[in-house]
């Protein structure tokens, strides 16, 4: 299977994290026919159940894991959230051409 359609690799469309799309093709081509299908299979059933993304049940979860974590916990979390948006909005002006 070829993962390299137009930014579009069996993980999602993002182009602009390359180390991560990088590793997971390396981890892709070692994984044998049918871990790719059980891979993709989990893909999937995370795709239907995101529509309880946002139920009262699976935010009080997220808010429990929230005040449970440490001060550090919650600044690295923080920090990985600013990175991966940064890193998103870099690759944007650079499609949308902001800046010129």
């Amino acid at each position: 299977m070829i993962t390299r359609d137009f930014g579009m690799g069996f993980s999602g469309r993002n182009p602009f994290d390359k180390d991560a799309r990088k590793n997971f093709k390396e981890e892709w081509s070692k994984m044998t026919d049918s871990e790719k299908l059980e891979f993709m299979n989990k893909r999937m059933e995370g795709f239907d159940k995101h529509e309880d993304h946002f139920s009262v049940e699976a935010m009080d979860a997220r808010c429990e894991k929230w005040m449970q974590m440490s001060n550090e916990e919650k600044q690295a979390f923080v920090e990985e959230k600013k990175k991966a948006f940064e890193s998103r909005m870099h690759g944007m002006h650079r499609f949308f051409g902001f800046g010129h």
